[in-house]
């Protein structure tokens, strides 16, 4: 009886362990919740501040290797590689077109685990070319963001439409 006894007495203290243990975690995941939406925001400040400038480089940073894009009348953009391609296609069928403003809004930004995905807008300001009247855009998007090894944040999937 004395053994059984123990072994009951060792496994009531692995099991202690192991809540203890998941204790601990689930008590570290609003830090982990701050730190992935502080991360979440400064992506969200890069795509902005890469849009603006136009940096094609920057833009194309910000998706993983294996990302997809969406977007109204085109193929889906399958790749960084791919993504990087039809940003300098528009850019060189575009050469007088400038971004005047960009506002992204995140709506039911959801993160699980290394993912975190949200649906919401777009609005931007542009002119097809220098002299041309302002025009506006708005649409809907919906994205899907992978966390990276060293904490940042990039989007692997996203659409938008009109």
């Amino acid at each position: 009886m004395m053994l059984r006894t123990s072994g009951m007495a060792i496994g009531a203290a692995l099991v202690a362990t192991a809540l203890a243990s998941q204790g601990s975690r689930l008590a570290a995941a609003p830090d982990t919740q701050a730190q992935d939406m502080a991360a979440i925001e400064k992506f969200r400040k890069q795509d902005i501040a890469a849009t603006l400038a136009q940096d094609q480089a920057a833009l194309a940073e910000l998706w993983t290797d294996d990302g997809v894009r969406i977007v109204p009348g085109e193929r889906p953009d399958v790749g960084k590689a791919a993504i990087r391609a039809t940003n300098a296609r528009h850019r060189a069928e575009n050469p007088g077109l400038r971004i005047v403003s960009y506002v992204p809004e995140m709506k039911d930004l959801k993160i699980a685990g290394d993912w975190a995905f949200y649906w919401g807008y777009f609005t931007a300001g542009f002119v097809e070319s220098p002299g041309a009247e302002q025009q506006q855009l708005r649409a809907k998007v919906l994205s899907i963001l992978r966390k990276q090894p060293d904490g940042s944040w990039k989007c692997a999937r996203a659409m938008w439409t009109e």
